[in-house]
């Protein structure tokens, strides 16, 4: 009996928000859902107090996969692009992940609190020119699977991080990573490689 009021509960939650959801999605009440029409969120995800998922731009979409944690305070911006997580992530307290110019995130991804992810950049090759005149660059971001993203890292429009790596705490990423390494620093560079046994 108490199962089924708390599967009641999640369900009104998530048509308040107005969110296409799975099955037994929760959306906490004091998060903040904009746009919900342009947002689906898979079955099993848990959206947690203060969050914001945000899809409000013209252009923007948001996809969020099975099982995915999204916690307290974390923004997810698509800013006029699409942003797709995959199934069995978290996204951790207060990252931050835009979607300007397209954010890919694979399966099983950790992002550890503090992370942001921008995939956007500005132009600022005319010194004569203000930089918020000059445009951006929008070439997206892509996290493939299995990748764990460390406290207060980076990344920067154009990476494509490789399957199985991982990313240092504090690193800046400003180019692709290959696959099954460690990277760390400012910018990053690969300090490790992960072999299969």
């Amino acid at each position: 009996m108490l199962k089924s009021v708390k599967v009641i509960i999640k369900k009104m939650l998530c048509l308040l928000k107005g969110v296409k959801t799975g099955s037994n999605t929760y959306i906490a009440f004091n998060s903040k859902i904009k746009n919900a029409n342009k947002i689906s969120l898979g079955k099993d995800v848990y959206v947690d107090s203060h969050a914001r998922i945000d899809a409000s731009r013209e252009n923007s979409s948001i996809s969020i996969g099975d099982n995915t944690l999204v916690h307290e305070y974390s923004l997810i911006k698509a800013n006029g692009g699409k942003i797709s997580i995959g199934r069995d992530c978290t996204v951790n307290d207060y990252s931050i992940l835009y979607g300007h110019g397209g954010l890919v995130i694979g399966n099983d991804v950790h992002i550890a609190a503090h992370v942001v992810i921008v995939p956007a950049n500005h132009i600022y090759e005319n010194p004569d020119i203000f930089i918020s005149k000059q445009g951006e660059t929008k070439k997206g971001i892509i996290i493939e699977d299995d990748v764990w993203l460390g406290a207060n890292a980076v990344i920067l429009d154009g990476v494509t991080i490789g399957r199985g790596s991982i990313v240092g705490a504090g690193a800046v990423v400003t180019r692709s990573v290959p696959p099954c390494v460690v990277v760390a620093g400012s910018p990053a560079k690969v300090i490790k490689k992960r072999e299969f046994k």
